[in-house]
């Protein structure tokens, strides 16, 4: 069985990957760069270089002929409408890992399954383009141009990145102000729930789907079922890194979202809400389980990032910015204390 895989070398790509080669498919990526992120892939894997945005590099692809296309990498409704374009009548199955951001947020009921309301603002571009790709390719699966299955993956995480994330985003520097004692800031009261998934067992699920006509026109959410608070993800967090309990800085999400514009876009747009969804579909179509908990999951991911220098100095100056805005934090709040009444 021929499976191509679009976008194969990221974090959930690489444990695609190499669930698929344990099965034994004939496999290809095809990425813009062979990034493997600590994951040592199995050399019988066939890698193509390009950019999905060429169309010669997507034709060429789409004429080698495969059973089952993988797409982990459309982000643009323009390359969900090419893909379709180009495959249509070609595959036997088209994958499209989207995201659970295409719900919206915050939800009316929890948890929140896939029949739930899907309206991202236009102020989260990530989510209203993801949302548009769907769009796109469940149009093509009416018209029968495409036999689709879509996934919406929760926060997945795994070696190479934070398990962690935080305000800011993707970085590792506050898993090193997390080591030496050093304030770090939650959101809120740091009490919103949140699901992170490690990426192997996302990516079971995904492997699981290809060519099982169980999923044929279906759409399922991957998240893990251990839902934790943000203030709990660090506190496990410090517990591994065998750091002092957590200083937290509760400060509210709009607060740092005028502060800092942009730099907290996805704390305002995504992390502030509650992220808690039904993977009961995926169960029973999938045999889907969140088998790897978050303490060992993120156990995995720290002695990658110590192996690899993957902590970011907290110190350095490009992380100023953090220290100069709990001490501005720090002066305005006794100010504030004036108007309790």
């Amino acid at each position: 069985m021929k499976v191509l895989v679009i976008g194969g070398t990221g974090i959930i790509g690489s444990f695609v990957v190499r669930a698929l080669l344990e099965r034994k498919y004939c496999v290809t990526v095809f990425s813009r760069g062979v990034t493997k992120r600590g994951i040592n892939l199995d050399l019988e894997a066939r890698f193509i270089r390009g950019d999905r945005s060429d169309p010669s590099s997507l034709g060429n692809l789409a004429a080698q002929g495969y059973d089952c296309v993988i797409d982990l990498a459309c982000f643009e409704p323009g390359d969900a409408s090419k893909a379709v374009e180009f495959f249509k009548g070609k595959v036997n199955q088209y994958i499209f890992v989207s995201t659970v951001d295409v719900y919206t947020k915050p939800a009316r009921t929890y948890p929140v399954d896939e029949n739930a309301e899907r309206k991202p603002r236009p102020s989260f571009p990530y989510a209203l383009k993801k949302f548009q790709c769907e769009e796109i390719f469940s149009a093509a699966h009416v018209e029968k141009a495409l036999t689709l299955t879509i996934f919406r993956p929760a926060h997945t995480y795994g070696e190479g990145v934070t398990p962690l994330l935080e305000v800011f985003g993707w970085g590792t520097y506050h898993l090193d102000r997390l080591r030496k004692g050093k304030p770090v800031i939650l959101h809120g009261d740091g009490n919103t729930l949140w699901s992170s998934c490690y990426a192997a067992d996302v990516a079971e699920a995904i492997v699981s789907a290809v060519l099982n006509e169980k999923t044929y026109g279906k759409t399922y959410n991957l998240a893990s079922e251990e839902i934790m608070t943000w203030r709990g993800l660090y506190e496990t967090v410090a517990e591994l890194l065998d750091a002092p309990s957590p200083y937290f800085v509760s400060i509210p999400a709009s607060v740092l979202g005028l502060v800092f514009g942009p730099k907290a876009h996805w704390c305002v747009e995504n992390f502030q809400y509650s992220n808690v969804f039904s993977v009961e579909r995926a169960k029973k179509d999938l045999a889907f389980c969140s088998r790897t908990s978050f303490q060992e999951g993120a156990k995995r991911c720290l002695e990658w990032l110590m192996a690899h220098g993957g902590f970011e100095d907290s110190s350095s100056q490009e992380f100023n910015f953090y220290d100069m805005f709990l001490q501005s934090w720090s002066s305005v709040v006794p100010s504030l204390r004036a108007f309790t009444l």
